[in-house]
């Protein structure tokens, strides 16, 4: 039985991490936008925040690894490529939706965040942190 949910518990960690660093990123972008911020300098400054947390919880805790320090080291300037392109499309996405719909300003940056997660999570998954292999899968 631990053998089987073993290789879906970084998923799950992955998703806990996603709904703080979401909640971080969606209050902040609606506290800037109600203060009168452009959407995209909200988004700009919003997803960093979320992103600066993601580091810490998703190197930690999610995708745990010992790791020798160049290895780790390797890990931050991926983090960020891979934030950079999903920062890119999402605030993309978000204009989009925002200038071209007429949806409330919320709901867009909740869609936005949404297709930036799937991203995000194959992109730390696979290159960021690296996919753990079989036998460090079943000691966690």
């Amino acid at each position: 039985m631990k053998s089987r949910i073993a290789p879906l518990l970084p998923i799950i960690r992955f998703g806990m991490v996603g709904l703080v660093n979401t909640g971080v990123d969606y209050i902040i972008f609606m506290l800037l936008a109600w203060a009168g911020v452009p959407v995209l300098v909200a988004q700009i400054i919003s997803y960093s925040c979320g992103t600066a947390n993601s580091y810490i919880l998703n190197s930690k805790w999610t995708f745990n690894k010992q790791r020798p320090d160049d290895t780790n080291k390797s890990q931050l300037p991926k983090f960020i490529v891979i934030n950079l392109i999903v920062l890119g499309l999402t605030a993309l996405l978000l204009q989009l939706l925002h200038a071209g719909t007429e949806l409330p300003l919320a709901l867009c940056k909740l869609i936005a965040t949404a297709a930036g997660m799937i991203i995000n999570y194959i992109g730390s998954r696979y290159w960021v942190f690296g996919s753990p292999s079989r036998k460090e899968s079943e000691s966690l």
